[in-house]
């Protein structure tokens, strides 16, 4: 889930605690005013109620006479419109009741007992919610006459707070669903220069340019110091990569010249000095100068790749012409050792340069035959399923550790580094490998086991046969009778009689 949505689904939560908390207030307060109001007026009408019905008390009697009562109640009621009023003497009788009640029981019989006010919610008759005040009458001795009771039905008050609710629940819902949207877009915005951020991050990444800034016209605000602090970032380390480069490309050129007058000299001393060409230290420094040769001319290529001069003669090319090729260069570096098999080879057609993906099959080969003890096989296949080339290498060598395995196309990475030194490894054969693969808009990767070897596959884009010209695309004929032709020459291979797939 995005930051954006995020703090939107955050905000929105928040504003809606506060509507439903809000919302909660305001309804119960209004539905406590409004019947408030109501007891209210019924507290003021029982009032009334019972000062009138005090002038009508006999003293002599101690009852109230009921002519006189009915027809001040009647006059008081004409006023009182919703409200429903019983009076009742101390002994259960009903002495009066406005007209528009429609039956002889008390609103509240428990009422009539009691000795104080008492304002309760009932349901009457038809199952009318009402709201009723029962009110004892006392004499002005203090004793008891009667009781007064005082009815209000709450329908209206029901069906407004019920209305009410309603209206709150719509404009909360229409509320949530603008702040929603409102959040979206203002929060969109807010995070746009991350986005921004984030893009050209991605796009330095693919096209390792580390001269791209991010543009940024806002305040500087957080976002504007973020935006500044990535740009300083970028010129450091766009600076220091620059120096880098250069410092790899110059050391390269400046170590090339001292390389060959070295093993020049020692190949005039072996000519001059017959006594000296099989000597230990000759050798050593002859092979301590080659292998240096060739760490500078890894390292060169490299630099160059590096600083985008390394340009690729991109053309349509056969691949599996170009498998037979290096499959013949590769049995000169197996020699008797090391068995080379041939696998299936399919006639497959890419976009490459020829010269870079021999060099790429030439180093994982050599790099297989060196890491495989004698009496071993380094088998090599090329594969055409889906519109992908799949070349692969297999040995039977010592394999490589998991652990290993997500760091071997990193420069200067060494699984045995004291092994690698002794075979005169470099640590850059690999990084090659991946930067020619790359720049093939392919893709490399290795499966291992220890002990029981490794196998490199290089995935690189097809082309349809029809798009190449008809020089490339006759080599395919040529492919069995060259693989017959190298099978019988090599005593140590291993022939597989099985013909390219067509």
């Amino acid at each position: 889930m995005s930051i954006r949505t995020r703090l939107t689904l955050w905000y929105s939560a928040l504003l809606a605690t506060v509507i439903l908390v809000f919302g909660v207030a305001l309804f119960a307060m209004l539905n406590w005013a409004w019947r408030s109001q109501l007891q209210e007026n019924m507290r003021l009408l029982t009032e009334q109620m019972v000062d009138t019905i005090g002038l009508a008390f006999n003293g002599d009697t101690g009852e109230i006479a009921p002519d006189p009562v009915q027809k001040r109640v009647t006059q008081m009621l004409s006023t009182a419109a919703g409200m429903y009023v019983q009076l009742w003497n101390v002994r259960g009788g009903l002495i009066a009741q406005t007209p528009n009640v429609g039956f002889s029981q008390p609103f509240y019989a428990d009422g009539l007992l009691q000795p104080v006010p008492v304002v309760i919610d009932v349901n009457l008759q038809n199952d009318i919610h009402a709201l009723v005040s029962s009110v004892p009458i006392l004499s002005p001795d203090t004793t008891r006459l009667g009781t007064i009771q005082i009815m209000t039905p709450l329908t209206m008050l029901e069906a407004a707070t019920d209305r009410l609710l309603r209206v709150m629940l719509a404009i909360g819902g229409l509320a949530l669903v603008l702040a929603f949207l409102v959040g979206s877009f203002f929060s969109g915005q807010i995070l746009q220069p991350i986005e921004t951020i984030s893009q050209i991050a991605r796009q330095i990444t693919a096209a390792d340019d580390l001269s791209k800034r991010i543009p940024y016209d806002g305040p500087m605000d957080e976002l504007g110091h973020l935006t500044q602090t990535f740009n300083t970032t970028l010129s450091r380390l766009e600076r220091l990569f620059k120096t880098q480069r250069r410092f790899i490309a110059d050391i390269s050129h400046e170590l090339r010249t001292p390389l060959t007058t070295i093993q020049g000299n020692v190949d005039l001393m072996k000519r001059f000095y017959p006594e000296l060409k099989d000597t230990l230290e000759i050798e050593a420094i002859a092979g301590e100068s080659r292998r240096m040769t060739r760490l500078v001319e890894d390292l060169l290529l490299l630099a160059q790749a590096d600083s985008g001069r390394m340009s690729l003669r991109m053309e349509p090319i056969e691949l599996a012409s170009l498998t037979l090729d290096v499959y013949r260069s590769a049995h000169i570096l197996a020699g008797e050792k090391i068995t080379l098999k041939l696998g299936t080879l399919d006639a497959v057609y890419i976009h490459g340069d020829t010269d870079r993906l021999k060099q790429l099959m030439l180093n994982l080969i050599t790099n297989a035959i060196k890491y495989t003890p004698e009496g071993g096989t380094v088998g090599i296949q090329l594969t055409h399923e889906n519109g992908v080339a799949l070349f692969a290498v297999s040995d039977t060598g010592i394999g490589i550790p998991a652990e290993d395995l997500p760091h071997i196309f990193e420069r200067f990475y060494r699984v045995d580094k004291a092994r690698a030194r002794e075979m005169g490894g470099s640590g850059l054969g690999l990084s090659i490998a991946s930067w020619i693969v790359e720049a093939h808009h392919g893709k490399i990767w290795a499966e291992s086991s220890l002990g029981k070897g490794s196998t490199f596959y290089v995935r690189i884009p097809s082309i349809e046969s029809n798009t190449v010209p008809d020089s490339v695309r006759d080599t395919r004929q040529r492919i069995p009778i060259l693989r017959r032709t190298l099978n019988s020459h090599a005593p140590n291979a291993e022939p597989d009689r099985s013909s390219p797939r067509r």
